[in-house]
């Protein structure tokens, strides 16, 4: 157990240092490891100080994550972090995964309304992905939170908010 924590004290000081020629290894290494015990340093890092080079490689790896127990800590992100611009790329990346967020529908549902349309766009193939696996109360529930908050809807949403919950309705 020993050996974990310091690999993850070397890989955080290379995160740390926002070096990309230090950083990017320790993103490798972290990916390779299937560490998601990292992941909340990783999703600290979206940030604009961080090097692009260095964020791409952060929603690399997010989109390659193929273990569910990521999903919770995933989620729990989205819900309490600010990714500003970085935001579409998260979200984008938990569809490329190909993760289950059935869970989760809440979350997604919660981004779809609040968020712009490129964000907005990425949780609709979330929703649409995940609907399926879902239970009937979180579909239930989460359809009724999309009717709830319809008006909330900016028009530049309105025909994408139809469409969803066309898909949702067909699912159901």
């Amino acid at each position: 157990m020993e050996r974990q924590s310091s690999i993850e004290r070397e890989w955080n000081k290379a995160l740390e240092s926002l070096d990309p020629d230090q950083a990017i290894p320790a993103i490798y290494e972290i990916r390779n490891s299937g560490s998601i015990k990292m992941l909340p340093v990783l999703f600290q890092m979206l940030k604009k100080e961080t090097p692009l080079i260095i964020r791409s490689e952060i929603l690399n790896l997010l989109g390659d994550i193929k273990t569910q127990d990521a999903v919770p800590v995933i989620a729990s992100s989205l819900e309490n972090m600010d990714f500003g611009e970085q935001l579409p790329g998260f979200v984008a990346a938990c569809w490329q995964s190909g993760l289950d967020f059935s869970k989760h529908l809440h979350v997604f549902a919660k981004l779809f309304i609040s968020s712009d349309y490129l964000t907005s766009l990425e949780a609709f193939t979330v929703l649409e992905e995940s609907f399926p696996n879902a239970t009937d109360l979180a579909r239930t529930e989460c359809f009724r939170y999309l009717r709830q908050s319809e008006n909330l809807v900016i028009d530049d949403k309105l025909a994408l908010f139809r469409e969803l919950r066309k898909v949702i309705e067909s699912i159901e």
